[in-house]
């Protein structure tokens, strides 16, 4: 490492408690250290010794600390750093992300759905679809690839829209040597056999589907009856392995308040005990909260912060214990989300075009649409500088200077907008997290080991 090297604690390094242990991470590097009273002194007083002098007695304890991250040069400024490749990604053009939303309709009536007290159903005419196709042709050029997400109301409700679409944006991908995928939410319910088998031709790689319950409880909270949801969870169960195979990733959102907090868990073992063991299932607790525009959760009873993490890690461990693979390890992101993203839109039935998905269908976030007649027009519009969450930075923002930055990035954008507030649910339960991900998947390293440099 050289002699004359000079080193300081890195900004990102983050120590808990768990169980008697003492933790220590770094949220840029995502490597963990699990170690004993005895061993958190060493490293503690190694780590302050450094930050006196620039350097360590002890060369062993020096490369380790550098080889995980703890320690970086003298001269590195971190948050400088990650805040400019925070803002060349979001400059980036390499991808193209839409959201399209072909209707506001949707063939269910979720107590929770932050869509449910919008106006008369719209649904995407001709003459906007055909604007749509045209606005992804030009703003495609110098990309790399297409990622389209169908949102709703319910996208199934118009597939065969979302077929002429996809057919529209494969040749202009073909014609670029572009690559392209889509991704679907979906309450699931339109699922068929003949869709599954034809979600290869729409190269839709991830689908959400969201249940929150036995069949009681689901059909309570969609408003449909009960023979109805009897026979949704039976296809659904019995199609499983194929939805898998034709799309790589499935995620199982359980949405859960104080009424249905079991429902984890109780989905789980539904779908072992039908022999649905795939790794590419994504099981995920949904919370319940209204900082997606749920009107103050009614009529559900929510969950506090601390109460959903406490009730996130126990589902955590209960997946690792019945043979699931777990997702969510932390790590550090590129991006929040893709409201940011200069090359994001959200496009809604009527062709207005926005940058925030929980906001589509609303006027929130929107700052230009779908001309058919005058797409030239569209262009200049969402060319401009200024847009929704343009100016958004994560590192100039309520959570600066937060050890746990690179891992949510500030979280949603949207809530740091003026008039409200942020709150963090990744420093909720934080040292279960870290302990669990040591053991499920977090990458991790014994206190002492001398990695190479």
């Amino acid at each position: 490492m050289g002699t004359t090297a000079k080193w300081k604690p890195s900004t990102f390094n983050v120590q808990v408690r768990h169980n008697g242990k003492h933790l220590a991470f770094n949220s840029l590097i995502a490597h963990s250290l699990e170690m004993n009273d005895a061993q958190v002194a060493v490293f503690n007083e190694s780590l302050a010794e450094i930050e006196r002098s620039g350097s360590c007695s002890d060369e062993a304890m020096l490369r380790s600390l550098f080889a995980l991250g703890f320690i970086v040069p003298m001269d590195e400024d971190e948050v400088r750093r990650e805040r400019a490749r925070f803002q060349v990604t979001k400059a980036a053009t390499e991808t193209l992300r839409v959201t399209i939303v072909p209707t506001m309709a949707c063939n269910l009536h979720c107590s929770y759905c932050f869509q449910q007290n919008f106006g008369p159903c719209r649904t995407m005419q001709p003459d906007v679809q055909q604007g749509v196709v045209e606005f992804v042709r030009r703003k495609v050029e110098g990309s790399k690839a297409l990622v389209v997400q169908w949102f709703g109301g319910e996208p199934l409700l118009r597939y065969n829209q979302i077929l002429s679409m996809t057919q529209a944006f494969q040749r202009i991908c073909a014609e670029r040597g572009m690559r392209y995928h889509s991704e679907m939410l979906t309450n699931g319910t339109l699922l068929t056999e003949k869709i599954i088998d034809s979600f290869r031709q729409i190269a839709l790689k991830a689908i959400q589907i969201p249940l929150d319950g036995d069949t009681a409880v689901y059909a309570r909270r969609k408003g449909i009856s009960l023979v109805r949801a009897q026979a949704f969870h039976r296809f659904l169960l019995d199609h499983m392995q194929s939805l898998v195979d034709a799309t790589g990733s499935v995620t199982i959102r359980i949405n859960v308040d104080r009424y249905n907090g079991a429902a984890g868990k109780e989905i789980v073992r539904m779908f072992k005990e039908h022999g649905c063991r795939d790794p590419r299932i994504d099981f995920r607790l949904g919370f319940l909260n209204t900082r997606d525009g749920m009107i103050d959760c009614i009529p559900h009873d929510c969950f506090s912060n601390p109460e959903f993490a406490d009730l996130e890690a126990d589902f955590r461990r209960y997946l690792a214990a019945e043979g699931y693979r777990v997702y969510g390890e932390p790590e550090a992101r590129k991006y929040p989300c893709a409201a940011p993203l200069l090359h994001n839109f959200t496009i809604d039935p009527e062709g207005r075009i926005g940058k925030c998905v929980p906001a589509i269908g609303t006027e929130e976030s929107v700052f230009s649409r779908i001309y058919p007649d005058d797409i030239d027009r569209t262009m200049d519009e969402t060319s401009r500088p200024g847009v929704p969450y343009a100016g958004f930075d994560p590192y100039d923002s309520a959570c600066r200077g937060c050890e746990l930055l690179p891992i949510c990035l500030g979280s949603c954008p949207r809530s740091h907008e003026v008039g409200r507030s942020v709150t963090c649910s990744l420093k909720q339960g934080l040292a279960g997290t870290v302990a669990f991900y040591r053991t499920h998947g977090y990458r991790s390293d014994a206190m002492g080991a001398t990695p190479a440099v």
